[in-house]
């Protein structure tokens, strides 16, 4: 602990010293010559395809290319205009004169929840809170039900914890950020997508494939990026929401302009499920009773010489109590009749980051990104104990730059990521710390508009696993205004943290068995290596005078080494190294378009062919379906002058069949067949929206009540001798049909009085 509060405190000295990476960029607004905001207007650099538009108050934010000062501006009704920015110039104001004078003019522009960037090397997802309000997104872990390329299911009929997967892979295979720094992560696996509420959240962007060598080489089936609401967005919001099952969660954000370059924002969240629920009358609790607390209070600064920084303060307190209905955690052990679970985590964390941009070099920047985390958990399930404590520092610098013109980019720099771990598990103690510095350079070969190049390579030293390189490679190619093509190839590299990412076992009598063969490396077990391949295309088209677009995509991992989670013996499960082969192939096509006016349908199918060597033979991945049908329908009603609006959201589901591990041994009412079903699940909110202050909205889960029978395997027998016991063979819903409500206050700056 005294090593850790010196990394604390050294991280906090240099994290102001250096700048983050970013470019210069111009913030602007556009009006009309009666002073009025022009929303929606084209900003862009002439003779390039670097551009954005206006928000409805018509700022904008756009990066300046070198050697760049031309800015056009246009927008329907207005004459176009072009100005020109000087250099060192940061903010500008720029009127338009309208082009004809009507005697009424109707501009109807709509907002999309989603978009994709066609000028990304990567196929990028931009994600904002539009379609994150679209469901009760009360956790990051359940801000993905409209989202077709997320899966998320049940870990287990106990904790009831949600967990998600991409490309067929397990949650923890994808790199998930918190404004580009590792977000979820070691003991954080389980439960850390809980730790961040939704309304938090001010977008989401979501990449297939390995990633970028600058964020670090875990990254195998994409990444997810978070990014927190700002200081300098929101001055105040005010979230509740209320489910049947008891369930009440209170947010509060409050931000405050303490002077001219200084701005800070108090993040307080509390959560609540008090009554104990048993609506599959199995004997067991459908969700832990429990509370949270949650505060994040950042600090920004913003330099007048291309100096800008943050620091912030993360703490997290969550307590739950699971199991069967009247179970007392005081009891001991073995005294207690009932079988029940008991997790109380808390868990701190500082991080910051700073940038610094050259004033006369626009092109060139340098930035520290760094965090300081504790993250401790006591837990016990029945009589499995599980005590855990992970002290983590993060650093990462980072230097960008162009060679002789901005078709040749360089980023370069070196990471350190630090990992102290204490676990005791089974009666047995697992200690382990990882040290990993590394370097890494990144190339950006774009010689036209039309094709982008992307190579990265990183090379790490791990303490415990020694030395390992990164390769990754990302290409785009447009063939088209409004086609594209992308292609990704590349390494990734992970150590498992068995028993954090799998504490859903814990729940069960089955025995453990750790089949490493290596006393000198955690578990006894090497790290998982893989290689990700994916092509994509992305179409958008006009039909009918309404915007859509197509997307397909296709990704192959293949794993050079896995530690396979064996559940195949239905008394046991068992974790090895790969001996073999195991591959996951990912196939999507999705489909979005404007059907008519103000109605928004996305359709998505998705295949998926996972198969891993296990000890008794090649097989589909367990609990994995291979055929996905998503459909999503929102219809959004004209705002009224005063903001106000109605919102309509739908989202309808196909899960196709899922193989269960055979429980052949177990007595006759104890074995369950060795397919699951194929089902449809339901979702609708409706959101009433007063003004540009008041939301009202309510809503349905599950509208079909369709329910996994059974779910545990020996509910009546969680303790006995003998005891058949099993809690983690999960593959469809476990509580039925969920009503919700809650409201939405806010005060924005340039909201109504």
């Amino acid at each position: 602990m005294h090593n850790l509060a010196k990394l604390l405190g050294f991280a906090c000295c240099i994290i102001f010293a250096i700048g983050e990476i970013s470019a210069q960029t111009i913030n602007g607004k556009v009006t009309a010559t009666s002073g009025e905001p022009v929303p929606f207007a084209n900003v862009y650099w002439l003779n390039s395809y670097s551009g954005t538009t206006t928000l409805k108050d018509g700022t904008f934010s756009i990066k300046r290319p070198v050697n760049l000062y031309s800015l056009v501006v246009s927008s329907v009704g207005y004459t176009s205009d072009t100005v020109i920015v000087r250099k060192g110039q940061t903010s500008i104001v720029i009127q338009l004169e309208n082009s004809v004078q009507l005697d009424e003019v109707e501009i109807t522009v709509r907002e999309t929840g989603s978009s994709i960037s066609y000028m990304n090397s990567k196929k990028v997802e931009q994600i904002t809170e539009k379609q994150l309000q679209k469901a009760a997104c009360c956790n990051l872990s359940e801000s993905f039900e409209t989202i077709p390329s997320i899966d998320v299911a049940i870990t287990d009929a106990v904790t009831g914890t949600r967990k998600i997967r991409m490309l067929g892979l397990e949650g923890p295979n994808t790199f998930i950020s918190r404004e580009n720094m590792p977000g979820v992560r070691g003991l954080g696996s389980a439960y850390g997508l809980t730790f961040i509420p939704g309304v938090w959240i001010k977008s989401m962007q979501l990449s297939k494939g390995v990633g970028t060598v600058v964020n670090g080489y875990e990254s195998i089936a994409g990444q997810i990026n978070v990014e927190l609401k700002k200081p300098e967005e929101e001055e105040l919001f005010v979230n509740m929401y209320l489910n049947q099952s008891g369930r009440a969660e209170l947010n509060f954000n409050q931000n405050y302009q303490v002077t001219d370059k200084w701005s800070t924002m108090l993040l307080l969240h509390g959560s609540a499920r008090p009554f104990e629920v048993d609506n599959n009358s199995d004997g067991f609790m459908d969700f832990p009773t429990g509370n949270q607390i949650n505060v994040i209070n950042r600090w920004k600064y913003y330099g007048n010489e291309g100096l800008a920084a943050q620091l912030g303060v993360w703490y997290v307190n969550d307590y739950r109590v699971g199991g069967q209905p009247g179970y007392e955690p005081s009891i001991a052990q073995n005294l207690q009749p009932k079988f029940g679970l008991e997790i109380n985590t808390e868990r701190i964390e500082v991080f910051g980051k700073s940038g610094y941009v050259f004033g006369n070099k626009p092109y060139k920047s340098m930035g520290l990104q760094g965090s300081v985390s504790r993250h401790k958990q006591t837990s016990n399930f029945g009589s499995n104990d599980y005590d855990a404590l992970q002290e983590s520092v993060y650093l990462n610098y980072l230097y960008r730059t162009q060679i002789k013109n901005d078709q040749h980019t360089i980023t370069t720099g070196a990471s350190f990521v630090y990992d102290r771990f204490e676990e005791i598990a089974y009666d047995s103690t697992f200690n382990r710390t990882e040290s990993v510095p590394g370097v890494f350079i990144e190339y950006t070969f774009a010689p036209s508009n039309t094709f982008s190049l992307v190579g990265g390579l990183r090379g790490d030293y791990n303490s415990i696993y020694g030395t390992y390189f990164t390769p990754r490679l990302h290409a785009r190619w447009a063939a088209s205004e409004k086609l594209v093509f992308r292609a990704v190839a590349g390494s990734g590299q992970r150590t498992v943290n068995i028993f954090a990412e799998n504490q859903g076992m814990f729940a069960s009598a089955r025995s453990f068995q750790l089949m490493g063969n290596q006393n000198s490396i955690p578990f006894g077990l090497k790290q998982e290596r893989a290689y990700n391949f994916g092509l994509n295309l992305t179409k958008d088209f006009r039909l009918a005078y309404r915007d859509g677009y197509i997307g397909v995509d296709v990704y192959h991992t293949r794993f050079e080494n896995q530690v396979v989670y064996d559940l195949e013996d239905a008394r046991t499960v068992k974790f090895y190294n790969l001996d073999g082969q195991s591959y996951a192939t990912s196939i999507q096509a999705e489909l979005s378009y404007e059907v008519l006016k103000f109605v928004d349908v996305k359709v998505a199918y998705r295949y998926l062919d996972v198969k891993t060597d296990y000890q008794i033979g090649f097989k589909q991945k367990p609990l994995t379906a291979m055929h996905r049908i998503f459909s999503n329908i929102g219809y959004e009603t004209k705002t009224n002058a005063k903001g106000g609006n109605w919102k309509f959201d739908a989202t309808v589901q196909f899960l196709g069949e899922q193989r269960i591990p055979s429980t052949s041994i177990n007595a006759s009412d104890n074995q369950r067949p060795l397919t699951s079903p194929g089902f449809i699940t339901a979702n609708a909110q409706i959101t009433r929206t007063f003004n540009k202050r008041w939301d009202v909205y309510a809503g349905m889960e599950n509208i079909g009540n369709y329910r996994q029978e059974n779910p545990i395997i020996d509910a009546d027998n969680p303790l006995g001798a003998g005891s058949e016991f099993d809690s983690g063979l999960v593959w469809g819903p476990i509580f039925g049909r969920m009503v919700y409500a809650g409201f939405r206050f806010r005060i924005a700056k340039d909201s109504e009085k």
